[in-house]
């Protein structure tokens, strides 16, 4: 869709949304103890449960949509994540620049810290532009700009 394509994810996503104290029996496990039965709850969400993906982009959209700056890019990122991993592109190295910033000042303003920025071209905030990378399962020469998908042909077989 792009000739530059971008990709990042959000530090530590599901440990920046709070779970409300009086949704946190919900979240109960026990501490193995010869003395006393203790139990504790999950006070964020809790990486591995089903709905915890659902809340997370419910909380991204909301951002979303409340911000008011940035009008182009808070419109791309509504169709860029997938779960912490935000997926988009470009067409030259200025808007990948530009992309960039706002898009960190945007997450930033719900406490998401997007890093790891990977893309197919040199650019100032990209940390990575060269090599093989993976995103979302999937191996990403950024160098060809090609795709490719490792498969275990082995375990397929009767």
């Amino acid at each position: 869709m792009y000739p530059i394509g971008i990709s990042a994810d959000i530090e530590k996503a599901f440990l920046m949304l709070s779970v409300a104290p009086k949704d946190r029996d919900f979240l109960r496990f026990f501490y193995p103890s010869n003395d006393v039965e203790l139990i504790y709850r999950h006070c964020r969400t809790v990486f591995g449960v089903s709905s915890s993906p659902f809340l997370l982009n419910a909380t991204i959209m909301h951002l979303l949509e409340n911000c008011t700056e940035f009008y182009d890019v808070v419109q791309k990122l509504k169709y860029s994540f997938y779960v912490d991993n935000c997926l988009t592109g470009v067409h030259n190295v200025s808007e990948a620049e530009d992309f960039i910033e706002k898009a960190k000042l945007i997450m930033s303003k719900g406490c998401f810290n997007l890093r790891g920025w990977e893309n197919n071209v040199e650019c100032k905030h990209a940390s990575k532009h060269s090599g093989n990378t993976s995103v979302l399962g999937i191996i990403w020469n950024l160098d060809e700009d090609t795709l490719k998908c490792k498969i275990d042909f082995e375990i397929l077989s009767c």
